[in-house]
């Protein structure tokens, strides 16, 4: 639905379209274990779930499917592709099949059974000294964060909502990771001055989401995608969560325009092959929903004061380091 609204808006001209290739085994190994590619190359979509599935996390939201480790050699692929592109020279990549930010080393998670983001990144840091991560879903980014909770050369700012009995239940405002990399899971970006970029574009966030409970708009991403772009440094965009599945491609379409420089697109969606899917009023736009800004000013300013204090302590241990 995505690539066929982009389509039917002429997007396709103003990209180039990089056929994507399969990851390698030893590319995947980047980010996850032996034992749990070797589980999932085992699986069959058939089978019962077993004790070993659930210590892999191959259940519940996770479940088997035959073919499994087949679609992470295309996730990861996709998005490592994307990562090669960049550093080939271009300025700006999208890849909306990737973005499973939750998997972590060993198991599957909330969706997620391989974190591309992560394989990606690694990657990237072989060409670039130092990647920002930006993550907009509205769950937080744990599985990268926990990828490089303890470096420097990887800047985590993940966005999302934190409140009691939410997925994935991390990521408070004083949780910034660990040794060196103490510090680098808040952002000023003077502080840090990333060398590039990979922005995560949940659409999960956007009002109506069925999983979000959030209230955002794709034109409130857009701002943000334009702030970042407008740095001049080499990004990366992938896509994430989005369960409307409607406004989701609504949502992406709308970034991809703003990546390419188009600011606005005819609100009449044209007519294509998922056309009847946004009835009844067959708009690009996305309203926000009459619903009250939990965010107080003094939350809002707590969190501040917190992230200013982790970045101070984040610039004494670098100064240190680099003396």
């Amino acid at each position: 639905m995505i690539y066929r609204l982009i389509e039917a808006y002429g997007l396709l001209k103003f990209v180039n379209v990089v056929e994507p290739r399969k990851a390698q085994h030893d590319e995947i190994l980047l980010c996850h274990s032996e034992n749990y590619l070797k589980h999932l190359k085992s699986c069959d979509g058939d089978e019962d779930v077993t004790e070993e599935d659930e210590e892999f996390g191959l259940s519940y939201d996770c479940p088997k499917f035959s073919g499994l480790y087949q679609f992470a050699e295309i996730i990861v692929g996709g998005t490592l592709s994307a990562a090669e592109t960049l550093i080939s020279g271009s300025n700006f990549v999208i890849n909306w099949s990737g973005g499973w930010h939750h998997a972590q080393s060993d198991r599957a998670d909330g969706f997620c059974y391989v974190n591309d983001i992560v394989v990606g990144i690694q990657k990237l840091v072989s060409h670039f000294p130092r990647i920002l991560y930006l993550d907009l879903d509205v769950h937080h980014g744990d599985g990268v964060e926990n990828a490089f909770s303890c470096t420097q050369r990887v800047f985590c700012l993940s966005f999302h909502l934190h409140e009691p009995g939410f997925f994935p239940g991390s990521g408070s405002v004083n949780e910034c990771g660990f040794g060196s990399g103490k510090g680098t899971t808040n952002l000023v970006r003077e502080r840090f001055d990333p060398s590039a970029c990979v922005i995560q574009c949940g659409a999960d966030g956007i009002a109506g989401d069925p999983l979000g409970g959030a209230n955002l708009t794709p034109r409130d991403f857009a701002d943000c995608i334009k702030q970042v772009m407008s740095w001049s440094i080499p990004c990366l965009f992938v896509g994430g969560g989005g369960y409307n599945l409607p406004n989701a491609s609504r949502h992406f379409a709308t970034l991809t325009a703003t990546i390419c420089g188009i600011d606005q697109l005819h609100d009449d969606i044209p007519e294509h092959e998922f056309f009847n899917a946004y009835g009844a009023g067959f708009e690009l736009s996305i309203e926000p929903k009459n619903l009250p800004d939990s965010n107080t000013d003094e939350d809002l300013e707590e969190t501040f004061r917190s992230i200013e204090a982790n970045l101070d302590r984040f610039n004494v241990n670098l100064r240190k380091k680099n003396k």
